[in-house]
């Protein structure tokens, strides 16, 4: 295993299996999983940039606060570029306030299209 850390991403290892695009949450051993929802309290650390198929895996996290874009997925329709995004159910974005604003929609989306994110956490 590689481990890639830079200013906008860094490899993980993964829990379990995970979407590509989705917000990932640390855990307490410094692996990663699928965030659940922002509100629950969990440490959000970034979006998927691959598809993990099984547990032990590395995978590489678009850092949240490295900043720039990282694509991540819709959880329902988003109506307006420019959207706050918080996170949702599954590690996807809502435009429901859920904890702190994630990032921002680069462009409209239907439930489940991967989306351009400027990247914006905030407490």
């Amino acid at each position: 295993m590689s481990t890639v850390i830079n200013g906008t991403q860094r490899t993980f290892t993964a829990t379990g299996t995970m979407s590509a695009y989705i917000l990932a949450k640390l855990d307490t051993d410094g692996s990663v999983s699928t965030a659940t929802k922002v509100a629950s309290g969990e440490t959000r650390v970034g979006f998927t940039t691959r598809e993990v198929l099984s547990a032990g895996d590395s995978t590489g996290i678009a850092l949240l606060n490295g900043g720039g874009t990282a694509y991540g997925t819709a959880a329902g329709t988003i109506t307006n570029a420019g959207t706050a995004l918080y996170g949702a159910s599954g590690g996807k974005l809502g435009t429901t306030a859920s904890g702190g604003v994630v990032g921002f929609s680069l462009t409209s989306a239907a439930a489940n299209d991967v989306i351009e994110v400027l990247l914006h956490e905030s407490a």
